[in-house]
């Protein structure tokens, strides 16, 4: 099963039931709650809080942080691979990271970029929570 099967999320953003637009932290937020809830979520997340903190304070993306340290932690290697053709980028799954949420809860098929929006969102909500 796919990570948006699981979720109820079809067409990258509409609810499979009500057929309604969801927002990221919708979506992401559900994927958190299906994997056992943000302290599940968390302890992948690849940065300790401070860093989270300090990185949110100028960019809500998280995108001021190293990529790579997210993709290792959502599961994947990416890079150029020595049979990759001509310098084609990929990602390939390591078994590890989020995988091990994954398997637990029946998911088979999920993207690099699942996995850090996972991540990153559960990173925003651990913030958040921490703050009140």
């Amino acid at each position: 099963m796919t990570l948006q099967e699981a979720i109820g999320v079809h067409r990258c953003d509409i609810d499979i039931k009500t057929g309604e637009r969801l927002t990221h932290s919708d979506i992401y937020g559900r994927a958190i709650d299906l994997l056992g809830g943000l302290d599940a979520v968390a302890q992948y997340i690849p940065f300790p809080l401070d860093v989270i903190r300090r990185a949110l304070k100028i960019d809500p993306h998280l995108n001021n942080t190293p990529i790579r340290q997210w993709d290792l932690a959502a599961g994947f290697r990416c890079g150029v691979f020595g049979n990759a053709h001509r310098g084609q980028f990929e990602c390939r799954p390591t078994g590890h990271g989020l995988w091990c949420l994954y398997r637990e809860h029946g998911i088979t098929s999920a993207s690099c970029a699942d996995g850090v929006c996972v991540l990153k969102e559960a990173a925003r909500r651990l913030a958040a929570r921490e703050e009140g």
